[in-house]
């Protein structure tokens, strides 16, 4: 089960392919093996817990006093989670309590608790609908989502000033105008990394972005694909009039969201979409060369309106677990107001929390999280399945032969249904 998802590491912070980290959390006197809990997840400075990343250290410490329980970290460079947790669940070994997803729990809900069902009121009242639609299947919620991470524009102030643009592009037309307008003088107008077909931030999910904004789906009540629709072929005409309009040629080749970023905050082009994590990075002199230029604006506006994709970034707890309430306790630790208000401050990992990303102090450090607050306010599905990066495999291949000029809009998008109804029925 190949994955070759990369879109979450930090510029110039990458980690070495092999490397793995165990931290752990400290044994209490007297802690007995049921006190304890193993979490699997990302390494810092993807979105790691506290523990392991630098924040909300104090209260963590607080908490595994309270609980009287140790914590173990079990962390990896991010592109290589899914599969070792694959290879773990087929052999049986998975000896984790809390793990990490990212659009992987319809693929892996047989080895989960849906636990979220059980969660406080008040925390899910907390939180937007939507977030729950990546860790359901089947009817019932396996995770919770612990960042809202949202594809936003991200643009260059001073470069759309010079073009007339006092802010960013609202609509689908304007986007195709600025785009043009701004390639000249040895940059581009758009620039985005569509080199690696499948997974979240893969070419397939920035089409689906663009499928919700021209009102389409991907999926039918009966669960085959109904994309091959006047709404899947707009949406993908509308990435080739980008890519003919002035998008960066390197964007075809450009596997990761840092490869685009890098050329973004180079200057070397004036408009993408991006996570929010990426905010920090932009006012970073050590990365950036655009410091005080870079803004952003939620997605412009195809004929349904405004849409993006969620990151999926999730806890989970393992159907295995010895200490399945320990292991809730923990997942709501992690989405306390005050460690979510940690986790926005001091990593830029914004908070899943509507009232922490409505927070004044939060908003004043990262300008970003009205934007994404905003972005919320319309559709961000991700249209997760069991076989996600097989479909995303295959239609994301499909799009990147017609931004290459292989392929019209229409028969791409028919093929690629062609290739996802085959995947579902197999699945069944």
């Amino acid at each position: 089960m190949s994955n070759h998802l990369s879109r979450r590491s930090v510029l110039k912070a990458a980690v070495s392919a092999g490397a793995v980290a165990a931290f752990s959390g400290g044994f209490p006197q007297g802690a007995s093996a049921e006190e304890a809990l193993s979490v699997f997840g990302p390494l810092p400075p993807d979105p790691a817990p506290p523990g392991a990343a630098k924040f909300a250290e104090a209260a963590f410490e607080a908490w595994r006093k309270a609980n009287g329980a140790s914590v173990s970290y079990d962390l990896l460079a991010w592109p290589q989670l899914h599969d070792r947790m694959a290879t773990a669940f087929a052999s049986g070994s998975a000896p984790w309590d809390v793990m990490y997803m990212c659009g992987w729990v319809p693929e892996f809900a047989s080895f989960l608790t849906p636990f979220a069902d059980n969660l406080p009121k008040a925390l899910v009242d907390d939180l937007p609908k939507s977030s729950f639609e990546t860790v359901t299947w089947d009817g019932k919620r396996y995770g919770a989502v612990f960042t809202l991470s949202l594809l936003t524009l991200f643009y260059n102030k001073e470069h759309l000033a010079s073009i007339g643009f006092t802010e960013a592009p609202k609509n689908w037309d304007e986007f195709k105008r600025a785009t043009k307008e701004l390639t000249r003088d040895g940059r581009y107008g758009y620039v985005a990394n569509y080199g690696d077909p499948a997974g979240i931030g893969g070419t397939a999910s920035y089409w689906m972005a663009f499928l919700q904004q021209a009102g389409g789906k991907m999926y039918g009540e009966d669960g085959l694909p109904v994309f091959k629709s006047d709404a899947g072929v707009d949406a993908l005409q509308m990435m080739m009039d980008l890519m003919a309009a002035g998008t960066d040629p390197g964007s075809i080749s450009y596997a990761s969201i840092n490869d685009s970023t890098n050329v973004l905050l180079s200057g070397r082009a004036s408009m993408m979409m991006n996570w929010p994590f990426m905010w920090n990075a932009g006012q970073d002199p050590a990365q950036s060369q655009i410091v005080g230029k870079l803004a952003s604006a939620i997605l412009p506006a195809g004929p349904a309106g405004s849409a993006s994709i969620d990151g999926t970034d999730a806890w989970t707890i393992s159907k295995t677990t010895k200490n399945p309430a320990l292991a809730s306790k923990l997942v709501e630790f992690y989405l306390d107001a005050d460690v979510q208000k940690r986790q926005a401050l001091d990593t830029g990992w914004l908070p899943i929390r509507l009232s922490v990303l409505a927070d004044p102090e939060v908003q004043a450090k990262l300008p970003n999280a009205a934007v994404v607050l905003e972005q919320a306010k319309h559709p961000f599905n991700s249209f997760v399945t069991p076989d996600f990066n097989q479909v995303t495999q295959a239609v994301g291949t499909e799009v990147q032969k017609a931004l290459q000029g292989q392929k019209t809009a229409a028969q791409a998008i028919a093929d690629a249904q062609d290739l996802v109804t085959s995947i579902v029925k197999r699945r069944g």
